[in-house]
């Protein structure tokens, strides 16, 4: 251990022995999940209110709070937008001194409150009201803004996890929890699909499955390693050399697919010994390859080759070869069966 680590590290008598440490933490999070537990059998009747309210919504959930209250809503924003819930955050302060104006008639405002307080939600509820926004509060214990609010959800807390009783550690996760159940219940009953929520996440595992197609990763044009059925072997060498892709594809003169020359095809020539140089891309092609079409989903393509244990596909529209597929590009691309 270091000269420095030592230092700020307890001696062996005064340290806390594993087990201590282990129980405390397992009892922090039980805490916890009984507030949860406690919440789910004891939903505040207002909870049916506010999916009506969110369904009812012409604009977006507009969130905001202070503090940890602040983190949870920026993070509910986060959740109801990936699953279709179009969501901003708003901060009090921020609020009071002009970005107000961001809230529009037909949006839904949501203050989260520990407490039910908070002087700067104290001027937002009447403005906002004003205009006819509905306003929402979620909150754990009644306070001055449960009046003031529409509608005022108060969630069940006994006890934070917290020794003293005073950080937000219960309190927050019903918040969270509580939100999180709001957005999954509402995009449930908006039919909120796979293909939606991928969408909202192109770049994640399921938006590259659900929305990528192999048109985005083909070659095509010029970059084809297309061969006539009547060219000779060194010629058909020289093409598939140039164009880097390991086969060949054999078409005819209206691109339609006629076979496909493999590297295990030119192994298989070669047995033939010099005579190889007489025969032709046509001669030694293999018929009827695997092919599929560009605007199929690019990890039907990758599911496809694995299953056939191949690494390239030809494309084709309308019978015609229009492109290219190998099994590396999608790879490289993050691409998933």
């Amino acid at each position: 251990m270091s000269e420095g680590l030592s230092a700020i590290l307890p001696g062996p008598a005064q340290r806390p022995l594993a087990h201590d440490v282990t129980t405390a933490l397992a009892s922090v999070i039980r805490a916890e999940a009984e507030a949860l537990l406690q919440l789910s059998f004891s939903l505040p009747a207002e909870a049916y209110r506010l999916v009506a309210a969110i369904l009812a919504a012409k604009g977006k959930v507009v969130f905001s709070g202070i503090g940890k209250s602040g983190l949870v809503a920026r993070k509910l924003v986060a959740t109801f937008s990936s699953l279709g819930i179009a969501s901003f955050f708003l901060h009090p302060t921020e609020a009071v001194h002009g970005d107000l104006g961001a809230v529009q008639p037909g949006d839904l405002f949501v203050a989260l409150s520990k407490s039910g307080t908070g002087w700067e939600l104290e001027y937002m509820l009447p403005v906002l009201q004003s205009q006819m926004i509905q306003t929402v509060l979620i909150c754990c214990q009644r306070g001055a803004l449960t009046e003031r609010a529409d509608l005022a959800v108060v969630l069940p807390l006994e006890k934070e996890a917290c020794t003293f009783g005073l950080a937000p550690t219960s309190s927050s996760t019903l918040m969270m929890a509580f939100g999180d159940a709001l957005a999954v219940v509402v995009s449930s009953m908006r039919s909120f699909t796979k293909q939606a929520f991928a969408r909202n996440h192109p770049a994640g595992a399921l938006g590259k499955k659900l929305l990528f197609t192999v048109r985005a990763f083909m070659l095509s044009g010029q970059a084809l390693p297309l061969l006539a059925p009547d060219t000779p072997f060194r010629d058909l060498l020289v093409t598939i050399t140039a164009k880097k892709c390991g086969v060949g594809i054999v078409v005819d003169e209206q691109q339609t697919l006629l076979g496909i020359v493999t590297d295990g095809d030119l192994r298989r020539a070669c047995e033939m010994g010099p005579l190889v140089f007489t025969t032709t891309a046509g001669a030694i092609a293999t018929a009827r390859p695997k092919t599929i079409g560009a605007d199929a989903l690019a990890y039907v393509a990758l599911q496809t080759m694995e299953e056939f244990n191949i690494t390239t596909l030809v494309v084709v529209e309308h019978e015609r070869v229009v492109g290219l597929l190998h099994i590396h590009d999608l790879v490289k691309a993050g691409i998933t069966a």
